[in-house]
């Protein structure tokens, strides 16, 4: 179930529809004659769909489990994916629907699905097998953009969406039909949990009302949506573009992203383990401050070495970010909601990852 997250990760909505827009930004923008402000102001869609979608699809599976609503919102996502391939200079509205059909259907396939399944069969090492499957996510920001480039250069942008799509459906969809599930009648007991109140109900966790009234919550919804708003406004739609204009080929560019990738990857094993033997909000306070000196490289505007670190800082945090909301949200309010309320949380920092780079941009 850990192998099978880290995979299915790697196509999330992430890597898939976030950072993938860094490699076709330039070419889509050059063929169909956009901005790049116009462009990246399609993830403002993302902004407005993600948040709504995770925190449903979250609800859902918490009622009907995981399959039968994560294989059906799979088909959906990869159909969107591919329906980018569509984009054209005279119908710019239309991409809109498209970004946020992709982002709210992606919604289901993103980390919310693996976090349930590994929250439902782990607990003692629950950290470290989340930080294993996250590292998917890292992976993806490593392959999906480096997938598009090589498309893209051989075949153009179009056929890019479409092997992005095609890739995301093969990966995704297996990795769901064949292993990713929860423990053998598990829904059926988180049902009857669910219809339970007070007492009964208590060694599950609290419901999601009873979390809404609580201050961690709230402390945990405002810190993700920063962190996605700042992060990922510079990670996922500009990065490359900024490296570009600095005299970076098309091809450097995209291999700092992906070593952002490598670096996420790597730091979700260590946050995984750090929060099982560490108190977790001082480890993650700590963490934190990795992109906050990436940001002064930045602001410095020194020449190579330093993007490459300013790739590594801000990759070490986004490498964090997923491992310790499945684990807050876990550990501070139970298995009870757990979908519903990791799909609230997530939605919040989904907000941030919309319109961090539309306001960057």
């Amino acid at each position: 179930i850990v192998a099978a997250s880290l995979i299915g990760n790697i196509v999330g909505p992430g890597p898939a529809v976030i950072f993938t827009v860094n490699v076709f930004m330039v070419p889509v923008t050059t063929s169909i004659g956009w901005t790049r402000g116009m462009f990246s102001a399609g993830l403002l869609a993302s902004a407005v769909a993600s948040p709504v979608m995770t925190a449903m699809f979250g609800y859902l599976m918490d009622r009907y489990g995981i399959r039968r609503v994560a294989l059906p919102a799979t088909v959906l996502y990869a159909l969107s994916l591919c329906s980018l391939a569509l984009l054209s200079s005279g119908s710019y509205w239309l991409l809109f629907p498209m970004v946020a059909c992709a982002s709210g259907f992606g919604a289901c396939l993103g980390p919310i699905v693996y976090s349930k399944s590994i929250a439902a069969w782990f607990d003692k090492e629950r950290g470290l097998a989340l930080g294993i499957a996250c590292c998917g996510v890292g992976l993806g920001t490593l392959l999906l953009p480096e997938l598009g480039t090589h498309v893209i250069r051989s075949y153009g942008w179009r056929a890019g969406y479409l092997a992005i799509g095609i890739t995301t459906f093969v990966l995704a969809f297996s990795m769901v039909a064949l292993f990713v599930r929860e423990p053998p009648g598990y829904v059926q007991r988180m049902r009857a949990v669910l219809s339970q109140a007070g007492q009964a109900a208590q060694p599950f966790g609290i419901s999601t009302g009873e979390a809404l009234k609580t201050r961690q919550f709230w402390l945990l919804a405002a810190i993700f949506l920063l962190e996605g708003t700042a992060c990922n406004g510079i990670l996922s739609g500009n990065f490359v573009p900024l490296l570009h204009d600095r005299g970076y080929s098309a091809e450097a560019a995209a291999a700092l992203l992906g070593v952002s990738g490598l670096s996420a990857m790597g730091m979700r094993v260590v946050v995984g383990f750090g929060l099982d033997v560490i108190h977790g909000p001082i480890f993650s306070a700590i963490v934190m401050l990795l992109p906050a000196a990436g940001v002064g490289l930045l602001l410095s505007h020194a020449g190579a070495p330093a993007p490459l670190f300013v790739a590594i800082f801000l990759g070490l945090a986004i490498g964090a970010e997923v491992d310790m909301l499945g684990f807050f949200v876990s550990r501070y309010f139970g298995r009870r909601s757990f979908g519903t309320l990791y799909g609230l949380v997530f939605g919040a920092f989904t907000t941030g990852v919309g319109i961090g780079p539309a306001i960057l941009g």
